[in-house]
């Protein structure tokens, strides 16, 4: 008989028991498989998130983490054995309902994030409530696979031009700021979405949950340390902020700082991460023992494998439920063709510009149908861009954390709001934005079309899209935004737009609602 065994604790369990540990892990492995061929889009598109963004790569490391957790509780081996309970099976149910609604919706966050509890769930049924409890840690920290947090980084912009302006008052430089943009005697500086510190924050929150893991036994120093980890990121990026800008203003060369300032980033979160380590170890439990057991028992006859594979599957054909509907609703929604539509017309005196403006249009991900058109009134310019997407089905790309009103690369919004307009007789509300970047100022007002209302904010359009699955949604939604020139002043070229959306006619009997018949 093998016996494995290491200092202060029994021996493993015998070989029966080794087997079912292997085969319930071997089916834990393959059910996440499985769950991303069921979800491609939602695997997918974290994938991408982790690829394309810096906020998100430390993703990668996510799940050789929460094996190494695992495994430093390993002792749960010596004990006890995977007891299978299709009874937790039910709790898939409302998940799958949430699911639907959120596919729907477009809303690709919660989407994977009510994946990941659907995994949570067959580990659940596979193993057992005691095993499962035993290894909350190591599923819990599987949650960090989802990109989430984008949402915070207009607060997270505001908190870093703050620490940075009081910063700069406090050592006597002369500081003007609008919104995202910080004027010192050096130079102009933009807190652009990249400087927010999004990616400081998240991946801090990873590493402090590791590092609480492994470190604390009290649940008291525990949130005392993830809190720190959520704090200290959120400080010291608004002071490295303020760095940045007074080095500029010391050197008068506000340019060969702002091209050096992702390398001055990197260095500053290495200094953060070990200040957090430094701190964690002041407070750490004297004699750390993560993987420490209770006095091991000797665990119950294992079950058969043919029973461990049994709920793994039984989980993945109940999950399957909602791929299979949401398909066949793809596969049963009639469409619009979107060939033949025309984009909102506009009335005189505006009439079309020769050349469209190139150096402007929104970054929005796979439009069914899109138009960019110029505008001409005796001199006032105004740019027009429309997306059309299909409403039906589970494939809307109508609002994606994608999206963005402008190439990010070339503009950066200093001063975003909203305000209420008159377009095509109709009284709305719109959001604005003031951009600045490549080809000077421009202010920028949009707004989503959904159901036939105009709404302003994403969160709204998400709103209406879920309100047409319980009523009646129409065939095609919309995205707009007119941009236009702002030299300072900002009423006048309030005004330029404003007369535009007057002249604009009442949306296309598409976006009316009317398409129906």
């Amino acid at each position: 008989m093998v016996m494995i065994q290491r200092p202060g604790t029994a021996a493993l369990a015998p070989t029966p028991s080794l087997r079912c540990w292997v085969s319930s892990g071997l089916c834990i492995l393959i059910a996440g498989a499985a769950l991303c061929a069921l979800f491609p889009r939602e695997a997918a598109g974290a994938v991408r998130v982790w690829l394309g963004s810096t906020a998100y790569n430390h993703c990668f490391l996510i799940i050789p983490v929460a094996i190494y957790l695992a495994w430093n509780r390993r002792y749960v081996l010596e004990q006890t054995v995977p007891r299978p309970d299709l009874r937790f099976l039910v709790l898939l149910l409302p998940l799958i309902a949430a699911w639907l609604v959120t596919a729907m919706a477009s809303v690709m966050e919660l989407q994977q994030l009510i994946v990941v509890t659907m995994y949570q769930v067959i580990a659940l049924t596979v193993f057992g409530w005691r095993v499962y409890r035993a290894m909350l840690l190591p599923f819990l920290y599987l949650y960090f696979l989802v990109p989430f947090g984008y949402e915070l980084v207009p607060w997270l912009q505001d908190v870093t031009a703050w620490f940075a302006i009081q910063g700069l008052r406090l050592v006597g430089i002369p500081v003007y700021s609008d919104g995202m943009l910080i004027e010192v005697p050096a130079g102009n500086f933009v807190i652009a979405e990249a400087c927010a510190g999004l990616r400081f924050l998240i991946a801090s929150i990873a590493f402090g949950v590791f590092f609480a893991a492994l470190m604390f036994r009290s649940k008291v120093r525990w949130l005392i340390f993830i809190a720190l980890s959520v704090l200290v990121p959120i400080v010291a990026n608004g002071i490295r902020a303020f760095g940045i800008i007074a080095i500029a203003e010391a050197l008068n060369n506000a340019a060969a700082v702002e091209a050096d300032h992702i390398i001055y980033g990197w260095v500053f979160f290495t200094f953060v991460t070990l200040l957090l380590i430094f701190i964690g170890m002041s407070f750490a439990d004297d004699r750390v023992e993560s993987n420490a057991a209770p006095k091991p028992s000797l665990p119950a006859a294992p079950p058969r494998t043919s029973s461990l594979a049994l709920a793994a599957i039984a989980g993945l054909v109940v999950i399957s439920i909602g791929p299979a509907y949401a398909a066949y609703r793809d596969w049963r929604g009639a469409t619009i063709t979107l060939a033949d539509v025309m984009p909102p017309q506009v009335a005189s005196p505006w009439m079309p510009a020769a050349v469209a403006r190139p150096e402007w249009r929104p970054a929005i991900q796979d439009p069914d149908r899109e138009f960019l058109r110029t505008f001409d009134d005796n001199g006032h310019v105004v740019t027009q861009y429309v997306a059309l997407y299909e409403a039906k089905g589970f494939h809307n790309n109508l609002v994606r954390s994608t999206n963005d009103i402008a190439d990010p690369r070339r503009w950066q919004s200093t001063n975003a709001g909203s305000t209420r307009v008159s377009i095509g007789g109709r009284e709305a509300t719109v959001a604005t934005n003031v951009l600045t970047g490549f080809g000077g100022r421009l202010l920028v007002w949009n707004f989503f079309v959904v159901n036939g209302k105009v709404v302003a904010s994403p969160m709204q359009a998400k709103l209406a899209q879920l309100a047409g699955i319980v009523g009646q949604a129409d065939d095609i939604c919309a995205f707009v935004a007119i941009a236009t020139e702002e030299s300072g002043n900002a009423a006048a070229s309030s005004e330029t737009l404003q007369r535009f959306l007057a002249a604009m006619e009442p949306m296309p009997r598409y976006l009316e609602g009317s398409t129906k018949q």
